[in-house]
Order: C-alpha cells, then structure tokens, then sequence
C-alpha cells in the first residue's frame, strides 16, 4: 500500500498557509495608493493645527508667568516678538530692600516659545483694539508685558494699567481659513489669560 495519502478520496487536501507574493505586493500597493491620497488631507491639518497649538502655548505659559509672579514676589516680564515670545523673572535689587528691577534682553531667559515657520507674532495692543495694519514686531523688535506679584498684567508703555492682546498669524494658511490669525488677550487687573481665533 504505497499509495499517497493526500490523494485518497475522503481526505482533505492540506494546502500550505500564507500569503503569495502577488497578493502581498497588492496590498502594499493598495496602502501606499491610500497614503498619498490622504497626505495633503494630513500636511493641511497640521499647519492648521501649529497656529492654534502654538496660541494655546503662549496662553498657557502667560498662566504661568502670572502664578509664578503671585508665588515668587518677583513679577515676569514677556517679551513678544515677531518669531518667538521670551519670558524673563524681574531681578533682584542689588542690595536688601532695594526693589527689583525689570528685566532686559540681555538678562536670562527663563522660557522661550519658538514660532513655527509660517507663524509671526504680528503686534501686541491694548485690548479692544483692532489688529494693526502694519507689522510692528520683528525678531529684533518686541513688545512687552509685565505680570506683577499683585496679580495682574501691564501692557509696558501704557500710562494707565492696562492688560494687552497678542495677535499671531499663520501664514501657511489662505487668510480666509479660520486658523488663519489667533488673539491672545490679557485682563489687566486679574491677568486671566484667554485664546481666540480672531
């Protein structure tokens, strides 16, 4: 009885398991087909989402800046300017009592918030102003806001106290999108910190 057993009648017939070659090939080429039609769908939502990312950001630090203002005694100066907002603690008098002096760009950072390529920080105003017309930050050129250890928030230059309004732009997008430009405003007295798309 040498007869092959996979050929007897009533037995199953035992095929090997896996994938050919060709079918694998298929579904590597149906995935990649898929990628490349939902590439601009995903490049679109991320410049999207860097202007709003990067609004919430700021907000959140100028949060910080406030507490820790509050906690330390010693007020936070920001520093907007048009590619990046930098965050400096006041400095300490040189000798006891003397009151802290405000910071300048030569003093340390304690934070920075880079801007994304596309997204410029286009001017800082009084709130209830509109956005200016003209671009008036630069990466040599800022504006100023100052948290004191009260609590509250200055717009520095102002003569009366003052909360301030950080517009940021997003270049990347049409100027009809609405993540196109964010406004981050800053009560004065409580320093309460909000982010809207403008």
């Amino acid at each position: 009885m040498s007869e092959d057993v996979r050929s007897l009648p009533g037995r199953p017939r035992r095929f090997a398991a896996g994938f050919t070659l060709t079918e694998l090939m298929i579904v590597l080429a149906i995935i990649g087909v898929l990628a490349a039609v939902s590439a601009p769908s995903f490049t679109k939502d991320n410049r999207a989402s860097a202007g709003r990312d990067l609004a919430s950001d700021v907000a959140r630090e100028l949060q910080k800046c406030r507490s820790e203002a509050l906690s330390t005694g010693l007020g936070v100066r920001v520093f907007v300017f048009s590619n990046r907002v930098e965050l400096r603690p006041y400095v300490v008098g040189a000798t006891p009592g003397a009151a802290p002096r405000a910071p300048t760009v030569a003093d340390p950072i304690a934070r920075s918030l880079p801007a994304a390529a596309g997204l410029t920080f286009v001017g800082v105003v009084v709130p209830g102003v509109a956005m200016p017309a003209g671009q008036t930050l630069s990466a040599t050129v800022h504006a100023d806001i100052d948290f004191s250890s009260q609590g509250a928030a200055q717009f520095v230059g102002q003569a009366t106290p003052t909360g301030a309004t950080i517009f940021l732009q997003n270049a990347n997008l049409p100027a009809n999108s609405p993540d196109y430009d964010f406004r981050i405003d800053v009560t004065a007295l409580t320093a309460y910190v909000s982010v809207r798309a403008n």
